[in-house]
């Protein structure tokens, strides 16, 4: 990993570069797409944001939602976005990001991370498995 990455919470300026990163995952999101959804996110205290640069450029992003359930004793932490710029894999930033949503998780009194990942992110799947996560449940969904 670069001795040169360092972290920050993203803002709304940051619409332009969250939506490149989104390429690199396969998504074809707009600026003005990206600044709509967090308009929608962006109030709420329990969703966090945060970029990994290299420098001034952010080469990596890391969305947590902290969510109390009725079914847990403690609030619950989840991964809803996780993207390296494709050029700055296998480097150590995606470890890292999730490092920080551990310890954003933790401050925030979780005691559980958790992530959805597609089904054919096979690459995805393994370095999830190689950082300490596990199949534990079968998430189901039903497009309304």
């Amino acid at each position: 990993m670069s001795s040169s990455l360092s972290f920050r919470y993203a803002e709304t300026t940051d619409a332009p570069a969250i939506a490149r990163l989104m390429n690199h995952m396969g998504f074809d999101h707009s600026a003005q797409e990206i600044e709509r959804r967090w308009n929608l996110i962006g109030c709420h205290e329990q969703d966090h944001l945060l970029l990994a640069l290299e420098g001034l450029v952010p080469v990596g992003a890391v969305a947590v939602h902290i969510a109390p359930l009725l079914f847990y004793p403690q609030p619950l932490a989840r991964i809803t976005t996780l993207v390296v710029d494709s050029s700055k894999r296998r480097q150590g930033i995606g470890k890292a990001l999730v490092n920080e949503a551990i310890s954003l998780a933790r401050k925030s009194d979780c005691d559980t991370i958790e992530l959805t990942t597609g089904l054919a992110r096979d690459e995805a799947h393994a370095f999830y498995r190689s950082i300490g996560f596990q199949n534990s449940a079968l998430r189901m969904s039903r497009r309304l």
